[in-house]
């Protein structure tokens, strides 16, 4: 199991955020990386650099503009820039769920539905490669668990779209709502809407401690200097083990449709697996075993959505301890590669939609592709 802490005693910005999860990598891997970034963008240079604070050596995450452009878009133009980029489903659904965030929260502080907000500092370019850089990293590193610890806020006057604005500004406010912050001793805007908006997304939960043997510590550089190191730090652990649930119940008065429904359910809501088996219950009525398989934590929201979404009066959870393989994907010049190791194993398998594209640009069967694959 993959762990990610992220310390937010400085605060957090998208740029430093990148920064940290970038500055855990070998300095092969992220050069690989901010080639793969730079190619999802024209007109737009990304680079990262070593850079010091305090003392503290980090890596200081860079985006720069090349041309001229208007400074903010409509969220329906943010989602079509996303949609266009050659990067996951996942991180582009990701990168609009942060961008949604933002929305919502500028529509609660200026009163204005959703569809007219235009967002400006964080609806320019160079944010939306800073989001959608963030998520990509995220998908790399492939956690299973995100931790923050409360997030230092900042305090005193900020100058943006809107005049002057109090620290933290309104729409960061918003979104931090329920996040446990700090209000720090230093003066000045330390947490950035679109930070807040990536640790919301992305935080399983906000915690004080780092209870982790962690094997990866990143820093990630702001641009301003004060008395402390201006970073935000990334602590990433893997276990081979954890503790997971499997919640299990039995339906015979459910059509096939709607055992269906169910399980697409679960599954949307983030279950680490779920299935149906085929059985037979008293006198012999056929019948459906749903079983969905969750981490510890997550066992009563599964426990309710399965009571809400299918037939059943009752439902059995079983504690389970499961043993994973490290995994992370390593991308080449025509496919994307899973590549996972641990208990004395070594695994590669090519990505099943490359497999499928190459198969249908060239019109020939999944098979052969898989064969001129493994020639390549």
């Amino acid at each position: 199991m993959k762990k990610i802490y992220i310390e937010c005693n400085m605060g957090v910005a998208g740029d430093m955020l990148c920064g940290a999860l970038l500055d855990t990598l070998d300095s092969d891997k992220r050069n690989k990386t901010i080639n793969k970034l730079n190619s999802l963008f024209s007109h737009i240079d990304i680079s990262c650099k070593s850079e010091s604070k305090c003392g503290i050596c980090g890596t200081k995450f860079n985006v720069q503009i090349e041309e001229e452009h208007h400074s903010h878009n409509s969220m329906s133009e943010i989602y079509g820039i996303i949609d266009s980029l050659d990067i996951s489903d996942n991180v582009k659904e990701n990168a609009k769920a942060v961008y949604k965030i933002i929305a919502d929260a500028e529509s609660k502080v200026h009163g204005m539905p959703v569809c007219d907000i235009h967002l400006h500092e964080v609806g320019a370019k160079d944010a939306i490669a800073d989001t959608v850089s963030c998520c990509y990293l995220f998908e790399l590193i492939g956690a299973d668990k995100i931790t923050a610890s409360p997030v230092t806020t900042g305090y005193g006057e900020v100058k943006c779209a809107h005049g002057i604005l109090s620290v933290p500004a309104p729409a960061t406010a918003e979104i931090l709502k329920g996040i446990k912050t700090r209000r720090g001793d230093t003066e000045s805007e330390l947490t950035t809407p679109t930070g807040a908006a990536l640790i919301k997304h992305f935080a399983d939960e906000i915690s004080e401690q780092c209870d982790m043997a962690f094997e990866a510590v990143g820093y990630g550089m702001g641009t301003k200097n004060f008395e402390k190191p201006n970073c935000v730090r990334v602590f990433i652990s893997s276990d081979e083990n954890e503790e997971v649930y499997e919640l299990r119940t039995q339906v015979d008065d459910m059509t096939g449709e709607e055992i269906g429904y169910a399980l697409n359910k679960m599954l949307s809501l983030g279950a680490n697996d779920a299935y149906t088996t085929a059985i037979y219950m008293k006198k012999s009525r056929p019948a459906y075993m749903l079983t969905v398989i969750c981490k510890a934590d997550k066992k009563d929201f599964f426990t309710e959505q399965m009571f809400k979404h299918t037939s059943t009066l009752g439902i059995r959870a079983v504690k389970c301890e499961r043993a994973t393989l490290t995994r992370e994907i390593i991308e080449t010049e025509s496919v994307k590669i899973k590549r996972s190791e641990g208990y004395g194993a070594k695994k590669a398998k090519t990505e099943f939609e490359d497999l499928a594209r190459r198969a249908d640009e060239k019109g020939i069967s999944i098979f052969e592709a898989k064969q001129e694959m493994c020639k390549d």
